[in-house]
């Protein structure tokens, strides 16, 4: 954002997120080189020196420095502390969480963004529906719902609400009138919902 400084979790998520991106164009560049006749191919030590320059080139920002054991590693199965981390200790697997994202922006483009305390009752219950008895009766952590949103910054942030008087003052106009009709009849149709049932 413009005018606001990241903060240190931030910019410490965004140089992994580069390295990591770093690491996989090595891997592929690898796979790639593997396909060439013995006198056209390079040395892994060759291709992680050549990718690390090129993506020096595209963000000065950011230096990627990994060791040429990491890119062994990947090439042989191994996966990041991120990937280690989501499929050992998440709850929720990647395509849950986008489905979770999903939801929170369609309730949000109708009116009634969830608070963090909701989207914890909400995730609690999907949680304790899907696993059961393995779910432990005290839900998600105490932080889980930060942990979400900064997970998935690009796509939903918190923010402060206006007063409601100011909310409703501003929102009396023909243009919001339109698109609250036309998303109640969407929702109607979708849900499949009889007009009497309002």
């Amino acid at each position: 954002m413009v005018g606001q400084a990241k903060s240190q979790l931030r910019k410490k998520h965004s140089t992994s997120t580069h390295q990591e991106g770093v690491i996989a164009n090595a891997v592929d560049q690898y796979n790639k080189n593997k396909e060439k006749s013995k006198g056209e191919r390079k040395s892994l030590r060759a291709i992680c020196q050549e990718v690390q320059e090129e993506w020096r080139a595209l963000d000065s920002k950011h230096h990627a420095c990994y060791h040429l054991t990491t890119v062994i590693q990947r090439l042989q199965g191994g996966r990041s502390c991120q990937q280690a981390n989501s499929k050992n200790h998440a709850w929720l697997t990647l395509e849950e969480e986008e489905n979770v994202v999903a939801y929170l922006l369609d309730l949000a483009a109708q009116g009634f963004p969830l608070t963090q305390k909701t989207l914890k009752l909400h995730i609690k219950a999907l949680l304790q529906a899907w696993l059961g008895d393995a779910f432990p009766e005290t839900g998600v952590g105490y932080n889980w719902t930060d942990c979400f949103a900064y997970c998935h910054a690009e796509h939903i942030t918190q923010y402060w609400s206006f007063p409601l008087d100011t909310a409703h003052g501003q929102a009396v106009n023909p243009n919001t009138h339109k698109a609250w009709c036309d998303l109640l009849k969407e929702t109607l149709e979708r849900e499949n919902i009889e007009e009497d049932c309002i």
